[in-house]
Order: structure tokens, then C-alpha cells, then sequence
């Protein structure tokens, strides 16, 4: 399988999962959590009117309307949306944190009580007299 087969297919696979995962999560919700789904419906349905009413007249209300028709499905779309815009910046941070380089910590040398400072050096030059 070469590399442009292999990236299709996880990307696939990222999607598919993704929208199983907010479908799962739907169904356990109408189940067991029905106040996250109102409140996923009201939420939802107010974006929507907040982002119609930003549109001339006569759209912003036939947008809406549409919008509002497909409401179920709306509400799903923005689920996956924003459940894969989740997955991807966990998956992006993770990656980047297991991509860093791993620099042992050095210990610093120790100077001796008899060793000129290279700012006395520099001051004076290597060849100068001191004072």
C-alpha cells in the first residue's frame, strides 16, 4: 500500500470514527443525559440565529427557516465538527510532544577558585598587564 493510499484510508477511518463517536454519544444521551441534548438544541439554535441575523433581510429569515428545518441534522454536523476540531488539536499537541528531541540535562562545570574569569581576560587582554 503506498503512502497517498495509506493517508486516505486514516483519514477515512479518523472520519468515520468520529461521526460513530457523536452518533454513540446521541444515543446514549436520549437515554441517559437527555438535558445535554436540550442543551445542545438550544445552543445550536442560537448560533444559527445569531449567525442569520448578521445577513440582509429578506435571507436572514429564509436562511434560518431552512436551517431550522434540518435542525436534527444541523445539530449533528456541528457535533462532528466540532468533536473532530477537538480529536485533531489532541492529536496535533500529542504528536508534537512526542516529536521533541529529548536533550539530557548537562551538568554545568565547575570553576575553581584559581581560575581567571574570562571578563578579567577580556578586560585586560591575554597579554596586558593587570592594573
Amino acid at each position: 500500500m503506498n503512502t497517498a493510499t495509506r493517508i486516505r484510508l486514516r483519514s477515512h477511518i479518523f472520519r468515520i470514527w468520529t461521526a460513530g463517536a457523536i452518533l454513540a454519544g446521541y444515543v446514549y444521551g436520549w437515554f441517559y443525559a437527555p438535558e445535554t441534548l436540550i442543551w445542545w438544541k438550544r445552543t445550536t439554535n442560537a448560533i444559527v440565529e445569531a449567525a442569520c441575523s448578521l445577513l440582509p433581510y429578506p435571507w436572514n429569515d429564509r436562511i434560518e427557516a431552512t436551517l431550522g428545518n434540518f435542525g436534527l441534522w444541523v445539530q449533528i454536523t456541528l457535533a462532528i465538527i466540532a468533536f473532530r476540531i477537538l480529536m485533531w488539536l489532541i492529536i496535533v499537541v500529542t504528536n508534537h510532544l512526542r516529536s521533541r528531541p529529548q536533550t539530557p540535562v548537562q551538568a554545568s562545570p565547575q570553576r575553581s577558585a584559581n581560575t581567571t574569569s574570562s571578563s578579567a581576560v577580556r578586560a585586560t587582554g591575554p597579554n596586558l598587564p593587570n592594573g
